[in-house]
């Protein structure tokens, strides 16, 4: 396989690929337990890709004032501060 990174919705349709010719029934054993581990292959590429993702995903939020800012995905709004208002800062 070449070193070039595929997509993530290219390895998502590759790993349902594997997982129907599995269903299928025709497989051979070996075929199979083949196709199993190229699928555990995928399924770890993908969730490395998503956890790549979660760490760059920022949450836009639009003060009082109406200026936009970004903050990090891990500062959701359940988390304010006591006593924190929740008109100074509401989502976009």
């Amino acid at each position: 396989m070449a070193n070039k990174t595929k997509k993530f919705e290219d390895e998502l349709k590759d790993l349902e690929t594997i997982v129907n010719q599995i269903d299928t029934g025709e497989l051979t054993l070996d075929e199979s337990i083949g196709a199993f581990e190229r699928g555990v292959v995928l399924v770890k590429a993908l969730n490395q890709k998503l956890d790549e993702v979660e760490r760059k995903v920022e949450l836009l939020t639009r003060s009082a004032g109406g200026e936009l800012r970004t903050a990090p995905f891990e500062e959701s709004m359940d988390e304010q501060p006591a006593g924190a208002k929740d008109d100074d800062e509401t989502p976009f």
